[in-house]
């Protein structure tokens, strides 16, 4: 490799990092918005999927034109479309954002980042061939980080509640959902494409039920802030810049580098949220990101 390819490749996992960067502060922007200005999961998850699905569509449309709506010549890839926005794009922000309102953004992140494991097992099972030695103990990893974060070490009671256990949990085998169900999809249309689509549509099923015109909360310069840097930094430019890293130095290497994202929420909401964690919770957050890395460099 010479000066120049590491140069780019350099500036491709600079740019991997930046994207999980933004990921990771959105959950905890979310988690302000819920503390301090009165918004809820529900009626955040549906404007944003909205208002976010619009602005990936309209770069969608200046790089494609017309090519953006041929998804929706095939009813086949419109069944499935449609089933990657209400279970991939709408269940997996739900359940995150819950998990965030009921907890908070670093717990919530950590616990959706056992999807990998979640992955692992679904491919071993789909494929009928037991997981490797190194998947197995990243596996026993995540599941034991799982298990501190959420009980401090002690079966008995939980550190966090039964809901947001729940909600955080259920978030990564969505998370799972959101990364296998539109590979297809995405090898035909673009990621940009079916990701802007799955948004737009699973929001505007959600708000069928979560009605966001009512409008509740508080609206300040300080809320119309943080909910931008929820919609556009850490949705639109997030996926730009991580798809950045993945076209100069490749998918595997871009989604190891991305997984800075639960650390940065973990970061951020102790010092934008002043949470406090307890050594517990920093050790359960370290098995789970072990067993992600594991994964991640197993490819």
């Amino acid at each position: 490799m010479n000066n120049m390819e590491r140069r780019e490749a350099l500036r491709g996992a600079c740019i991997a990092v930046i994207g999980g960067i933004f990921w990771g502060l959105a959950g905890v922007f979310g988690q302000y918005l819920f503390a301090y200005k009165g918004l809820n999961a529900r009626w955040l998850v549906s404007v944003r999927l909205v208002l976010a699905g619009l602005l990936l569509l309209t770069t969608v449309y200046l790089k494609q034109g017309r090519e953006m709506w041929k998804i929706w010549k095939d009813k086949k890839d419109v069944f499935w479309l449609i089933l990657f926005a209400i279970f991939g794009m709408a269940g997996c922000q739900l359940t995150y954002y819950s998990s965030v309102e009921l907890s908070n953004a670093g717990t919530a992140t950590v616990l959706q980042y056992t999807a990998p494991a979640i992955i692992m097992l679904y491919t071993a099972v789909r494929a009928k061939k037991m997981p490797r030695l190194m998947e197995i103990g990243a596996l026993v990893l995540a599941l034991f980080g799982t298990f501190v974060l959420a009980t401090h070490g002690d079966p008995n009671s939980l550190a966090i509640s039964d809901a947001a256990l729940a909600w955080g949990l259920t978030s990564a085998v969505m998370m799972a959902v959101y990364n296998l169900l539109p590979l297809q999809l995405m090898k035909k249309y673009g990621t940009f494409c079916v990701i802007g689509w799955g948004m737009l549509i699973g929001g505007i099923l959600m708000c069928v039920f979560t009605k966001p015109w009512h409008v509740i909360g508080t609206w300040d310069f300080q809320a119309v802030g943080a909910m931008a840097m929820v919609v556009v930094v850490g949705t639109v430019l997030s996926f730009s810049f991580y798809m950045e890293g993945v076209r100069i130095i490749g998918a595997t290497r871009a989604s190891l580098f991305a997984s800075v994202e639960p650390v940065t929420a973990t970061a951020a909401t102790v010092l934008i949220m002043h949470t406090a964690f307890t050594l517990p919770d920093f050790f359960g957050i370290l098995c789970i990101m072990a067993a992600v890395l594991i994964l991640s460099i197993k490819k």
